[in-house]
């Protein structure tokens, strides 16, 4: 018992610091414990594999198609838009719309995808009413963190608690369950925030950062008009008839061609196979000596300098937006070019940005990183209905953000399937399992997504990640492990001292790991202090849920956090000043209001 316990210990603190440093890729190092557990007999094949069969691993991607489906057909971004509206010029309104909706919506939908959706109309906000927008967006962050107590299926370590708590043999949880903690939490945070984001948050000039949205600031900030230049082709230039594939602008010299002058109109190139004619005017970004060394090398171009007047972009019909990579995005690690995107989207790759400064040139030969901001143009026609979900995310919006008219319906249905989904589970009728599976099918039937767009909504790096790690808590049982961790904490304490000490660890574990992976852990052990102490499981089990959901001293241990930082302009510091006492009250609820509620004694 002694080996098995060892084994099984030393593999957990492997993948603890593994995933803690970001060493090696969280899923790998799940697959790999998953692996050793195996090969070293502490769970069975059958058991190593149990993961991916589980009921809250379906849920979570049957749940994940659900949430795309919400956010492509408009439903989301529509809810968005009409509450910008009902915040009106009041600051307080502002505030409590830029955190309460999103709140709310991640009990129901996936909670990055409320908290991409929100930024957009948070910044807008900030922009009409004068408000730093670094005094919302971490509230909205945070809020929507809690907000994902407020049902079953508000995030993925819920019904990985849940499950394990069927597993162990007792009752699971009801979907609305939890919502009294979501309630009380998200009710805390929003006063804390009102009281004391002004004092603890960095106060930008909004002034100077709202114009980091507009297009001409756009191309302040990106810096174009020191890398924008005009390349005329002569009248019977040899190269006329070449197409710009041909001359290899982007893969040789590491150019983006922007838009062409032709006759006297000014459009964006979205096809590398347009041919050059004499007389025209290629509006190129890029290094002056990349630009030099094209036109030396391909007779008949010349170099005409930067372009006049200084805004050189046409703004009849034509953009500039940007979009962001998010955590865990399929385009991580890919270039534009490798992903096709000008072919695809018919939109420009223009700059990359990258810990705070812009990159202009080879931007579409440069490999993606998370957080990478894109700087896009292209016509009106493409950008108004160009869906950046799943591998991006909004950043800086098409000024009409209305959904096109002819998806309107599918708005309508795909919040009709999610309803449905919620009411048929809140019933009990059907497991969320299964009705979850069922409403993603319906979101296919009715082509609100593509099957490869259903496919690409999952995050299988999280799936592959709960599944390989899954077995670690059947593997702590198994050693005896849990026991001798429940024999060592009972003799130290009662059950109240226990739940204030399970719920501390998870706080502590959840900063820099993912909510799933601390659920897995830690739920095997809370269960069995509860056990051995002879108390309720269920607070235990809640006390798990609530502390995993606290990610909010450290911006990497949850994607929503991170995804507002390069918008906010936060740093770590921010985080850490400001979770500080979020993380506390999140403490004083696990230690407090959960045993009140649900007290640690079993009833007789």
């Amino acid at each position: 018992m002694d080996y098995d316990i060892a084994v099984t210990a030393t593999i957990l603190l492997a993948a603890i610091v593994l995933l803690a440093s970001d060493w090696v890729r969280a899923d790998v190092v799940a697959i790999l414990v998953l692996a050793l557990l195996a090969a070293t007999g502490q769970v069975s094949t059958q058991e190593a594999l149990s993961g991916f069969s589980n009921t809250a691993v379906i849920s979570i991607v049957a749940l994940l198609i659900l949430s795309a489906g919400m956010v492509r057909s408009g439903a989301v971004q529509w809810l968005a838009i009409r509450l910008q509206r009902i915040a009106g010029g009041s600051t307080r309104r502002v505030i409590l719309v830029s955190m309460l909706p999103p709140a709310i919506l991640s009990g129901v939908v996936n909670i990055v995808a409320a908290v991409s959706i929100f930024i957009p109309a948070v910044l807008h906000l900030a922009r009409e009413n004068g408000i730093s927008r670094s005094r919302l967006l971490i509230p909205t962050a945070f809020t929507s963190l809690a907000g994902a107590n407020l049902t079953l299926i508000g995030a993925g370590h819920n019904l990985v608690v849940d499950s394990m708590l069927r597993d162990a043999g007792a009752a699971g949880l009801g979907f609305f369950q939890i919502m009294p903690l979501g309630l009380i939490l998200v009710t805390v945070l929003t006063a804390y925030s009102l009281l004391f984001a002004g004092r603890l948050l960095p106060g930008h000039d909004e002034a100077a950062l709202s114009e980091h949205e507009a297009k001409d600031d756009l191309i302040a900030t990106y810096h174009l008009d020191e890398r924008l230049w005009e390349i005329w082709v002569r009248p019977d230039a040899p190269i006329a008839g070449a197409s710009l594939d041909d001359i290899a602008i982007g893969r040789r010299y590491g150019l983006s061609v922007i838009s062409l002058l032709r006759d006297g109109r000014q459009q964006p190139v979205e096809d590398v196979g347009v041919r050059l004619e004499s007389r025209d005017v290629l509006l190129v970004g890029g290094r002056r000596e990349k630009a030099e060394q094209l036109c030396g090398e391909n007779e008949g171009l010349l170099l005409a300098g930067p372009p006049q007047p200084q805004n050189p972009f046409p703004s009849s019909d034509a953009e500039l937006i940007e979009i962001v990579v998010p955590p865990r995005s399929a385009a991580i690690g890919k270039t534009l070019r490798e992903l096709r995107f000008r072919d695809r989207t018919g939109l420009i790759g223009v700059a990359l940005w990258r810990r705070g400064k812009p990159q202009r040139t080879d931007a579409r030969d440069t490999p993606l990183e998370p957080g990478d901001g894109v700087l896009l143009f292209g016509a009106r026609a493409r950008t108004r209905h160009f869906q950046p979900h799943p591998d991006f995310l909004w950043l800086t919006t098409p000024r009409s953000q209305d959904s096109p008219s002819e998806t309107g319906w599918q708005a309508a249905a795909a919040a009709l399937i999610l309803l449905m989904v919620i009411v048929v589970a809140a019933a009990g009728w059907l497991s969320i399992a299964i009705v979850a599976l069922a409403g993603a099918a319906a979101m296919i039937l009715l082509n609100i997504l593509t099957p490869q767009q259903a496919y690409a909504a999952v995050d299988w790096r999280t799936i592959a990640l709960i599944g390989g790690m899954y077995p670690l808590g059947t593997a702590l049982q198994n050693s005896g492990a849990v026991d001798l961790v429940a024999r060592l904490l009972t003799e130290q304490a009662g059950p109240a001292a226990a739940l204030w000490a399970v719920g501390l660890l998870a706080i502590v574990l959840t900063q820099p790991m993912h909510s799933a992976v601390v659920a897995v852990i830690l739920t095997p052990m809370a269960l069995g202090v509860a056990q051995t102490l002879g108390a309720n499981s269920l607070p235990f089990a809640l006390a798990i849920i609530v502390g995993a959901s606290a990610s909010y001293l450290l911006p990497v241990g949850h994607p929503a956090p991170l995804l507002v930082q390069e918008p906010g302009g936060y740093r770590t510091g921010d985080y850490l000043r400001f979770g500080l006492v979020p993380v506390l009250i999140v403490w004083g609820v696990i230690g407090w209001i959960i045993p009140m509620i649900w007290p640690l004694s079993v009833a007789s």
